[in-house]
């Protein structure tokens, strides 16, 4: 009797796992389309090719980089999608800063300063 109620027990423990295994496998569907369509976006990564993001892009959110972005190669477009062949950033609208300065960072002046020198600039 005391076997007959092991192997019942064994019996019902295969069949619980068995049961619960089945209803997992069920549970899961195949994707819908191939990678990366209909799922994840793609990422954007090191490749040479152009790639877009629909969303904002966020650089150096953590401040563990000393610069936030650095372009080294090519022309800088913000707000605007053609550029003059001369300049290397272009913007389509205003532009704010507290101070201008020159290339090196140094000999640095505020926009009052310039109003103030050449008063024909500012109203």
């Amino acid at each position: 009797m005391k076997n007959e109620l092991k192997g019942i027990g064994k019996g019902l423990l295969i069949g619980l796992i068995l049961a619960v295994g089945v209803s997992v496998f069920a549970a899961w569907s195949e994707p819908t389309s191939a990678p990366t369509a209909g799922n994840a976006d793609a990422p954007i990564n090191v490749s040479n090719s152009t790639q877009t993001k629909g969303g904002n892009l966020v650089v150096n959110n953590n401040n563990q980089g000393v610069n936030g972005l650095i372009v080294p190669f090519g022309n800088v477009l913000i707000g605007i999608s053609t550029y003059p062949s001369n300049l290397k950033l272009n913007v389509g609208s205003g532009i704010g800063a507290t101070q201008y300065c020159d290339n090196t960072g140094a000999n640095c002046f505020k926009s009052a300063d310039l109003c103030r020198l050449v008063s024909t600039l500012c109203p």
